[in-house]
């Protein structure tokens, strides 16, 4: 074989194979899981129906190539729909960031996306779920349901009696972090546990995934958690 015949060889094998690896397929990854959003911290355990912002819901999500399927994918194409733009907002003295799309609201940090907020038309500073320090309003069925808890748990810590609320909706028609009280958030419960990575989280069909509202950094909602002490430091709380 002559060296120009060679050169055409190679070059023609080259092409095939070019060719042959662009026309495979890329893989996806595939999830059907159940999504849920509900408010255990406002509502208490024993939620009806009406209680749940979104609920338990079946979908399918898909990602191309070598990209997994999250928690947070789920979340955003079960009530993502519609992108509203960024926003930023002050809570507590700190100006940050958030991202919106659909009902979601929230923002990336060192430690990976978070959900701040959750959309829910009505709840305002004049329609809020609770009076002052965890007492019954008209819109729950009595006060706080862990609030026998929370004033134990603040007495264990020398704290004062309700010193850990603030009694503030801190935006219209959502439901933020650190509304009520500087500890309360939404958390991400997936198969009955709060995994570290949180919304970001890798899911797999038959997963169950729910956002839940805790008043108290989870311990209402049977998580082991931190509080904050008397003289400024984070202990260990077990879970009520």
């Amino acid at each position: 074989m002559n060296m120009k015949v060679r050169k055409s060889v190679i070059a023609f094998l080259m092409a095939t194979t070019m060719v042959g690896s662009t026309a495979v397929p890329a893989m996806a990854d595939t999830a059907t899981v159940t999504v849920s959003i509900k408010t255990t911290g406002l509502t208490g355990a024993l939620q009806k129906t009406a209680d749940y912002i979104l609920p338990e819901t079946s979908i399918t999500v898909s990602k191309d190539g070598d990209a997994k399927v999250t928690a947070m994918d789920a979340l955003l194409q079960a009530v993502g729909e519609g992108t509203q733009g960024d926003v930023t907002r002050n809570i507590n003295g700190t100006d940050r960031t958030y991202h919106r799309k659909g009902s979601l609201e929230w923002y990336k940090s060192q430690y990976g996306n978070y959900i701040s907020a959750i959309k829910k038309d009505g709840h305002t500073n004049t329609n809020k779920y609770f009076k002052d320090n965890g007492a019954s309003n008209s819109r729950t069925r009595g006060d706080y349901f862990k609030l026998e808890k929370l004033t134990d748990t603040e007495k264990a810590l020398g704290l004062a009696e309700n010193s850990t609320w603030n009694n503030t909706v801190h935006f219209e028609n959502y439901i933020s972090e650190k509304d009520y009280n500087n500890y309360s958030g939404w958390m991400c419960i997936i198969n009955n546990a709060s995994p570290y990575d949180g919304v970001d989280s890798v899911v797999s069909t038959g997963d169950k995934i729910c956002m839940d509202f805790s008043m108290m950094m989870g311990l209402d909602q049977g998580q082991d958690s931190y509080m904050q002490n008397s003289n400024g430091d984070w202990v260990q709380v077990k879970a009520w």
